[in-house]
């Protein structure tokens, strides 16, 4: 064999010791990065026995941008924190997990909390996790006695979306107003035939500014009718033309 040849297997070689060396660090680094991830994973899950809330709530948190299956059960366990802003803090994190498991015992957290902030915090994860389970337990949050919780369930029920149609018409069904009027961006989107008298009712009853502009702008003319009487019998100027993006839409969930 040639001098030459015998060169060029000499520097495929070295060429072929250098990449594997290369592959076999970069193999060794992602080794390291998984163990110190791992790592930092099981220091927050501890942190989340602190004695110090805010060590809690900071643990709870960072947990929440991990967005890992670990964090789940520590997470649900942490749902009984004696400490209210713990407990929203953990919420918040499990909706932005966004892991079935959490859907439970967060409806169970919902039903038996006392405190607006965690009851609050409980409706938006529910919306963001997106499960149908929590359809009715929301629906039984537009009963609550602070408009915040009331506000946050119907986002969350249009998070949810097709599930809850049918649970939410019975409200129509049953002239429960209350619910129509915290609900009604959501019924003028599912836009059932005759629901309009409903709407009218809660609107008379339960009406704002904001909710009148919406039946004007919502594309049904019963409703839009109904928003321009309202309007002066309490002396307010409101117009057409609004981007309909911005609000509801009528039959938006059927088009």
């Amino acid at each position: 064999m040639g001098h030459h040849k015998i060169a060029a297997l000499n520097r495929n070689a070295k060429a072929i010791h250098i990449i594997l060396l290369v592959f076999f660090c970069m193999l060794t680094i992602a080794a390291s990065q998984q163990q110190t991830a791992k790592d930092d994973v099981l220091s927050l899950i501890q942190k989340l026995q602190k004695s110090n809330r805010n060590s809690r709530a900071q643990a709870a948190r960072e947990l929440g941008k991990i967005k890992d299956r670990r964090v789940v059960q520590p997470l649900i366990n942490a749902l009984n924190d004696k400490d209210s802003y713990v407990r929203g803090q953990v919420i918040e994190a499990l909706g932005e997990v966004k892991n079935a498991r959490a859907v439970d015992p967060l409806i169970k957290t919902l039903k038996n909390e006392d405190y607006l902030y965690v009851r609050e915090e409980t409706v938006m994860a529910l919306g963001k996790i997106k499960d149908s389970r929590a359809v009715q337990t929301l629906i039984n949050s537009l009963n609550d006695e602070y408009p915040d919780v009331r506000e946050e369930a119907v986002k969350a029920l249009i998070e949810i979306g097709i599930p809850a149609i049918e649970p939410l018409n019975q409200a129509i069904k049953e002239n429960n107003l209350r619910v129509v009027a915290d609900a009604y961006y959501f019924f003028i989107d599912i836009g059932e035939p005759d629901s309009e008298t409903v709407l009218i009712e809660a609107l008379q009853k339960y009406g704002t500014k904001r909710m009148a502009i919406d039946f004007m702008n919502c594309g049904n003319t019963q409703l839009k009718e109904a928003a321009y009487k309202w309007a002066e019998s309490h002396d307010y100027k409101i117009k057409e033309g609004i981007d309909l993006s911005k609000g509801p839409k009528w039959q938006r969930f059927k088009s």
